[in-house]
């Protein structure tokens, strides 16, 4: 099933729909990289074999598995995601390879019409509360760029209260 738009209420009770895909910032809830195995190009391989300063084979065995697609291999999977997936204190997800994640990550578009985006902003908050903004994004600047997404400027108010 896919959703065709969402509808966000401010605190002045507007409305603000959001159309299919209107790309937001990252919640860094980790919901995508619990739920999906990338796909490895051999671009990726090398890349994270790069960037962690070992041999192509030894990346393959250490964080890919071998399986029957175009591309042949996928990133493994620890028991809470990614095997790259790492846990701030705060509780927030990070790639603890993020400037040579694989192309599928890069490619990944986070969006309020995005079930897995959906699923993690509920876990941050519980259905029917009001969330403010500064609750979602600490950084004034994803603050604007969520903002900035949903509808064009924000008051200055909304960003620095």
């Amino acid at each position: 099933m896919s959703i065709e738009k969402v509808v966000v209420k401010t605190l002045d009770g507007k409305e603000i729909t959001v159309a299919e895909q209107t790309s937001i910032p990252c919640f860094r809830c980790g919901v995508c990289c619990t739920c999906f195995r990338a796909p490895l190009t051999r671009e990726d391989i090398n890349n994270i074999a790069s960037a962690l300063e070992i041999s192509r084979l030894k990346c393959i065995s250490k964080y890919a598995v071998k399986v029957p697609i175009k591309e042949g291999y996928l990133l493994k999977q620890a028991k809470k995601g990614c095997v790259f997936l790492a846990w701030d204190a705060d509780g927030t997800a990070r790639c603890t390879i993020y400037p040579s994640r694989p192309k599928a990550c890069r490619e990944w578009t986070p969006s309020l019409s995005r079930p897995e985006c959906g699923e993690g902003l509920a876990r941050l908050k519980s259905e029917g509360q009001i969330m403010l903004l500064k609750e979602l994004f600490s950084s004034p600047k994803d603050q604007q760029d969520l903002y900035s997404s949903l509808e064009g400027e924000a008051p200055d108010q909304l960003i620095n209260p």
